[in-house]
């Protein structure tokens, strides 16, 4: 298929190149393409190329999420809510799926095969072998929910009736922290400056991210506690934990224990990056284990985050 003399697997592959690419803040020509995607998309939102376009932007969101020029987002998120609305309410016309619509299973973990896939549904003499067969990916209704995902990849927690995910970048914080906690930092990491920033981090945090903040704080502490000359650093999270304690004084609760469903910094660390966000916290719901893991009100209860903080501050003086 070709639209004005460019077809979908030019686009396809271009749109991709983006979305691999999403930390290039600022780029002239990524802000252009999801410019031109965007009103491909509004000028037809519930026209039969719907779908090319919404996986053009949902390819792009992870760009525009992350450093794009401030008048693109909006554009996007108008074009993505003027489909959902034109479109999510519509009679299904393909034949039914046990298994329900596309997008509902669609995770970020699934994003890079977007651009394969779109290049099968505009070209039927390619071979599909997906789960759901084509119609389904191109049901309104689908396309609709896949608006609704670059919606929230765009300005997390804008939509909803999607599956959980964290917002752009969370992945990259947790890498960074698992591999400066497992002992191997990247290359192009600072120590120094990574942990304070976590503890200014927690400084300042509001109260929706604080207890992750927190628990990030709390594998840092255990890092710094057995690092050599570590005192400046140590300075740093005493006075983030110090600062902290009183957000919970007034705290109470009937909990028997307030166990964290991890012991090793890394995985701590990580699981307080995911717990910053709305989509983070549905997500560690969503997957807990039944009688292992915590439900996310005893792991949130003010008691056991006081705790948490007070084990970290011991753990920094002790060492």
């Amino acid at each position: 298929m070709h639209m004005d003399d460019v077809s979908v697997d030019e686009l396809s592959h271009s749109w991709d190149a983006i979305r691999a690419d999403y930390d290039d803040a600022y780029n002239d020509e990524y802000d252009q393409a999801a410019l031109d995607c965007a009103a491909r998309l509004a000028a037809d939102p519930g026209g039969e190329s719907a779908y090319i376009w919404t996986f053009g932007l949902l390819l792009m969101a992870p760009y525009v999420a992350w450093g794009s020029d401030d008048a693109v987002a909006p554009r996007l998120m108008a074009a993505l809510k003027a489909t959902d609305d034109a479109l999510r309410d519509r009679p299904c016309e393909h034949e039914g799926h046990p298994d329900g619509h596309p997008y509902e299973e669609h995770e970020d973990e699934y994003d890079e095969y977007l651009a394969e896939q779109l290049r099968g549904l505009a070209d039927e003499s390619l071979e599909w072998e997906e789960d759901f067969p084509r119609e389904a990916w191109r049901c309104p209704r689908n396309v609709a929910g896949l608006a609704r995902i670059a919606m929230d990849v765009v300005e997390p927690g804008s939509a909803t009736d999607i599956p959980p995910r964290l917002p752009v970048g969370a992945e990259d914080i947790i890498d960074t922290l698992s591999s400066l906690l497992h002992g191997y930092p990247k290359p192009y990491t600072d120590v120094h400056e990574e942990i304070s920033y976590r503890a200014d981090t927690l400084r300042y945090a509001d109260p929706g991210t604080r207890p992750g903040h927190l628990l990030v704080a709390m594998a840092l502490s255990w890092y710094v506690a057995h690092m050599e000359q570590g005192g400046q650093l140590a300075d740093g999270l005493v006075k983030a934990l110090e600062e902290t304690l009183p957000h919970y004084a007034a705290a109470s609760c009937a909990h028997a224990a307030h166990p964290l469903p991890y012991t090793t910094g890394p995985d701590v660390a990580g699981l307080g990056i995911t717990l910053t966000t709305p989509g983070g916290r549905a997500l560690y719901e969503r997957d807990r284990r039944e009688g292992r893991d915590a439900p996310l009100d005893v792991l949130l209860c003010p008691v056991g985050l006081a705790g948490f903080a007070r084990e970290s501050l011991l753990t920094l003086r002790v060492g």
